[in-house]
């Protein structure tokens, strides 16, 4: 018989700030057991959470910071309980990881883009080295090999590219 599978649901964040020029944040995830690696903020949408309250929740817990701002909420219409938003991605990864009880968990994930208010955390949830960075630098790290997180490089990608870099 085969085993069930389970799907984790993600909101995450492309923080965008202006000053003299365009920068994001990113963060470096340090978790137990995995690779320390720079990515976006965000994780799973609890049950009972819209995935609006979940981004604004996991950008706070892991950054300190309030989102002010995002993008493609102009098209957010809440009918009970079916959220319509224009996304910034959509990533989708099979076999995230195993365990004995599911053949494998697979993660679904939608980026956000946003601005935020604040001035962000040392240290957040699971989380250090939170940094503003320009695109150059975010490039930088894309290509250097496993230096961004696997979930979050198509949207780095994507932000690098509107960028024009």
């Amino acid at each position: 018989m085969r085993k069930p599978q389970a799907i984790f649901f993600n909101a995450r964040a492309v923080i965008t700030k202006f000053d003299k020029d365009e920068m994001v944040l990113i963060q470096r995830r340090v978790r137990t057991g995995e690779a320390e690696t720079y990515e976006f903020p965000g994780g799973c949408v609890e049950l009972g959470e819209s995935i609006i309250d979940a981004l604004k929740r996991e950008v706070l817990e892991e950054t300190g910071l309030t989102v002010s701002k995002i993008y493609g909420i102009e098209s957010y219409d809440q009918y009970g309980d079916i959220e319509s938003i224009a996304p910034y991605s959509i990533y989708y990864k099979q076999n995230y990881w195993t365990n004995a009880v599911h053949d494998s968990y697979k993660s679904v994930g939608v980026h956000f883009k946003c601005e935020t208010i604040g001035s962000p955390l040392e240290k957040g949830d699971d989380t250090d080295s939170i940094q503003w960075v320009s695109p150059m630098k975010l490039r930088a790290l894309l290509n250097e090999p496993n230096a961004f997180g696997e979930i979050d490089r198509g949207a780095a990608e994507l932000y690098c590219i509107e960028c024009g870099v």
